[in-house]
């Protein structure tokens, strides 16, 4: 088994900035560097494809993917050790409960003795002699620099398929923190090399010309050009991701995907677009509360290399119903937004997805429109916002205690101190037109039914009840996040995680 070595192409290489780790978010960058990008002579099984005839099947069962995780570049220190013991596992046991494979390596995955380098490191000896048993290997390593916080990219890809087989992913020990313990730096960590993980299983312009169609063929046309909202976008259509994307907004003429057009080479095509998809793990701005949408889960199953398990997918709803007018028009007409999901002003409010409390403002990546970002002191998963709070033992902080952003004027004094956000618990019951919502306000109730102002005995000011259909269908619709990482079961809307491991999506280790 040997390698080719003529191919040299511009391969993107995922580079989370530091900027993205700011409450205010201006966005990441991601550069494109030149990176000899070599295939790999392997053999690769079509047999659970194709029948004796080479007919396309069409109910096959394929095996999941399995990946190797690489660790022993990684040193001894406390960083390291939580890279290699807390941060890789769950993102490798989430990609592997949720990804199949359609042509997985025949026998194990090996280099030829003249293989000298795999993404710029001497390559291990595993990979040399009977090799692993893997679909993809990725090693992990840390460095110091003051830049970027995380990056990772493919470096060997199947010589058939094209489909990444060998890849790095590199954290930068200067830029990430450590969360020891921490739930809420924990998350943030996860997800950040969650996105990377993404763009090395095919999540990149790079390697959208590889894309299979369910014929196994080469994929084309997938990628085009369309003028949306004044601007040439670069769209991926592929028939399940625009079909889930019509039905989703309420667009019949969606053209497919639009891709970040914003942040130059490499950010640009090769993410989803943030004034669209905002807080979707695949936009190239991060935030609190990021979310694994059915979206990148239709992109990674439309590279025709897998098969994704749908159930894995986390909630999403911006810009849901909202029709083709939400692509078009702009997001705001005369000092007022023209849909729920954006702002206007500096004010204080909750984020879209209920997180957390925040501040309305804009980004280069959003296009002149603006949005509550959340800041970490109003994070309702952050058990220290209470030391920032209005009324702290009315509210309910911390990462799995079941709080959502709520709006309003409540206080103790005559005189309003203005509208702040809160964080409280609350129930959802019934359905239709009967929802009603429970918002727990310190040891009191505050029973919704419809939108609008209520206010507390004991109180001056009010809390504004959302919408309880809306609200329960979306902002408060409970869920297993990350499907609990391929680490427990969901048992009614509840992680019950397997030994050894803890926390709302069982990423932690006991």
């Amino acid at each position: 088994m040997g390698s080719r070595n003529n191919i040299l192409h511009l391969l993107l290489v995922a580079l989370l900035c530091l900027s993205a780790w700011t409450h205010d978010d201006e966005g990441c960058r991601h550069d494109e560097i030149e990176q000899d990008t070599r295939l790999l002579e392997i053999e690769e099984d079509t047999s659970a494809m194709r029948d004796s005839s080479d007919r396309v099947l069409a109910d096959s069962s394929y095996p999941s993917l399995r990946i190797y995780p690489y660790y022993d570049y990684l040193g001894t220190s406390s960083f390291e050790l939580y890279v290699k013991n807390e941060l890789a596992g769950p993102i490798v046991s989430y990609f592997a409960s949720l990804l199949k494979v359609k042509y997985p390596v025949a026998g194990n995955l090996k280099l030829s003795s003249s293989v000298s380098q795999i993404c710029d490191r001497s390559p291990p000896s595993i990979l040399k002699g009977t090799g692993v048993e893997a679909d993809l290997f990725i090693y992990y390593d840390t460095y110091a620099t003051e830049q970027f916080v995380a990056y990772a990219g493919a470096c060997y890809l199947a010589s058939g398929t094209k489909r990444p087989i060998i890849a790095k992913t590199m954290i930068n020990s200067n830029r990430m923190t450590n969360p020891k313990g921490d739930a809420v730096i924990h998350e943030r960590n996860l997800y950040t090399v969650m996105h990377e993980t993404m763009h090395v299983l095919g999540f990149d312009n790079s390697q959208f010309s590889n894309f299979l169609d369910a014929s196994g063929k080469k994929r084309t046309g997938h990628v085009k050009s369309a003028t949306i909202a004044g601007k040439t976008r670069t769209i991926l259509d592929i028939p399940a991701l625009t079909e889930k994307l019509r039905n989703y907004f309420g667009c019949p003429t969606l053209p497919g995907a639009i891709l970040e057009n914003d942040g130059g080479s490499g950010t640009a095509k090769s993410h989803f677009e943030t004034k669209y998809f905002l807080n979707e793990i695949m936009v190239s701005s991060s935030n609190y509360g990021r979310r694994v949408s059915e979206f990148s889960l239709a992109v990674l199953e439309g590279t025709g290399w897998y098969t994704a398990d749908y159930s894995y997918a986390e909630p999403f709803y911006f810009g849901q119903g909202q029709g083709c007018d939400f692509m078009s028009s702009t997001c705001s007409s005369s000092g007022t937004p023209k849909f729920d999901e954006y702002c206007t002003g500096s004010s204080r409010g909750c984020t879209h997805q209920g997180r957390g409390g925040g501040t309305c403002i804009g980004t280069d990546l959003l296009e002149n429109c603006k949005s509550v970002r959340t800041i970490d002191d109003y994070d309702c998963d952050n058990e220290d916002a209470a030391d920032y709070a209005r009324l702290p033992d009315l509210q309910v902080f911390g990462r799995g205690a079941g709080s959502k952003c709520f709006t309003g004027t409540l206080n103790t004094r005559q005189s309003s101190n203005g509208a702040t956000s809160f964080c409280f618990k609350y129930t959802c019951s019934g359905s239709g037109s009967s929802t009603q919502l429970e918002v727990q306000v310190g040891k009191k109730t505050l029973i919704c039914t419809q939108e609008g102002p209520k206010t507390i005995d004991g109180y001056y000011g009010s809390i504004a009840c959302p919408d309880p259909l809306t609200f329960c269908n979306t902002v408060g619709k409970k869920y297993c996040p990350l499907g609990c990482s391929g680490r427990g079961k969901c048992v009614n809307n509840i992680c019950q995680c397997n030994s050894g491991f803890k926390g709302t999506d069982c990423s932690m280790v006991v």
